[in-house]
């Protein structure tokens, strides 16, 4: 028989609001209804929803009576012990000036919105923390795979060296769906709107800006500060088909990968497509699934995959943010510097793999173009790994390649190469094996 906790306390319920009804606050509100028993034996105290707040309040909706309806902040305000709110609106322009009046309010705020947290979570930080608050966030990231928590609270004796993540689902899943069955991008990208894994409106997806609030709040949250972006974040919109064929024969395959490197007192950020060869662990994420590998100082490389987005997965996020934020387990950002302020002790080796990647002496490329792009990129100087007659993969420096690319009249792209880069360093075999590839 399960045991529940007595309540005791004067006040017998935690009471929270909801900001936004559409997928991911209609989520967490049934997520709450549903494991309702098991939250508040975890807490002692039940969850009571008095409000939602809605941009529509006429729209019929699936909200019990105890529940009521507004589309005012006013009345959020208003209400009597409040103890948090629940932030699921779609953009940082609706959700700021809601959440900086509720800091201001000293209620603290738990939020899915990575845009919101990317532009303005510096200053709402400060705000949280002048009245006495908290600002949690963990479903800005990844949706159910709990990477912040992860970081901060298992990982904690541990530098974070590099972070390499597929953080948007929309765009892992049209590269899935070409690969595996040859649809073109404008069809894949049509089926993942009709499935709800693509918004009408799908830029901020496959243009990498979602990845690419995604990579500044991780940098934050580790680093306390900003990476040093080298380009814009770049989507996937000129990913051809014929790329990701070809990249099957060279055993990799092409992901949208957002990633953070620390070197030198510095973290340098790209959000990129990338060909991932098949030995490196986001080889295999796929669908709309995310993944991320993080090598730590001490703890070497760990992976973590799921559930990037949707109404459940990120509504479990929020829920055990609630949770923690209420039993006071909750993380805090990173103090700018710490992870800096001591040695860690990688081997020789795995520092080379993390020294190549941000380094002018020369990284691993996957280009593509049209017949004589071999004979082309020959003449840069750079060393032919492997070739077919309209890709190859080449080790050079990427300002020779950007300057090749330029002066090209044929269309060519280039992708920077994910691989266990020790085991490329000290023994291209891997490689090595045929030079030539048989298409």
């Amino acid at each position: 028989m399960s045991q529940h906790i007595r309540v005791t306390d004067e006040k017998k319920s935690f009471n929270i609001a909801i900001l936004g009804f559409g997928t991911v606050g209609e989520g967490v509100y049934w997520a709450l209804q549903k494991k309702s028993d098991k939250i508040s034996s975890i807490l002692g105290r039940e969850i009571n929803i008095p409000l939602v707040l809605v941009a529509n309040r006429t729209k019929k909706r699936n909200i019990k009576k105890q529940t009521n309806v507004t589309d005012q902040l006013a009345d959020v305000l208003k209400e009597r012990q409040l103890d948090a709110v629940i932030e699921a609106t779609p953009d940082a322009e609706t959700a700021y000036p809601y959440v900086k009046q509720l800091l201001e309010h000293g209620i603290s705020i738990i939020s899915a919105n990575k845009e919101l947290i990317a532009k303005h979570g510096e200053e709402l930080h400060v705000l949280a923390g002048d009245n006495h608050c908290h600002l949690l966030f963990e479903a800005t990231v990844a949706g159910g795979i709990p990477v912040l928590n992860t970081i901060r609270h298992t990982l904690k004796a541990n530098s974070i060296e590099r972070f390499e993540g597929i953080l948007n689902g929309t765009s892992n899943f049209i590269l899935s769906k070409m690969r595996e069955e040859g649809t073109s991008f404008s069809d894949a990208l049509g089926e993942a709107q009709e499935k709800g894994y693509a918004e009408l409106v799908p830029d901020k997806d496959i243009d990498g800006w979602d990845a690419y609030y995604k990579t500044m709040i991780v940098s934050r949250w580790i680093y306390g500060r900003a990476p040093i972006w080298k380009n814009s974040p770049r989507g996937i919109r000129n990913v051809s088909l014929s790329d990701i064929k070809i990249g099957e024969h060279f055993n990799g395959r092409i992901k949208h990968v957002a990633s953070l490197v620390k070197k030198d007192g510095e973290v340098h950020a790209a959000v990129q497509p990338c060909f991932v060869l098949n030995d490196h662990p986001l080889y295999g994420v796929e669908g709309v699934n995310n993944g991320i590998r993080i090598d730590g100082s001490i703890v070497g490389s760990i992976m973590l995959q799921g559930p990037g987005a949707g109404k459940y997965p990120t509504a479990s996020a929020m829920v055990e943010d609630m949770i923690n934020l209420f039993m006071s387990r909750h993380e805090n950002l990173s103090i700018e510097g710490i992870e800096f302020s001591t040695e860690g002790f990688l081997d020789q080796e795995k520092q080379k793999s993390i020294d190549q990647i941000t380094s002018g002496d020369g990284a691993y490329w996957f280009v593509t173009g049209e017949e004589g792009i071999v004979r082309s990129i020959s003449a840069l100087g750079v060393e032919i790994i492997q070739a077919a007659e309209t890709a190859c993969i080449v080790y050079g420096r990427e300002n020779q390649l950007s300057q090749w690319k330029e002066r090209s009249c044929a269309k060519v792209r280039v992708y920077p190469v994910l691989s266990d880069f020790r085991k490329l360093i000290s023994n291209r075999s891997f490689f090595e094996r045929e030079k030539t590839v048989s298409i």
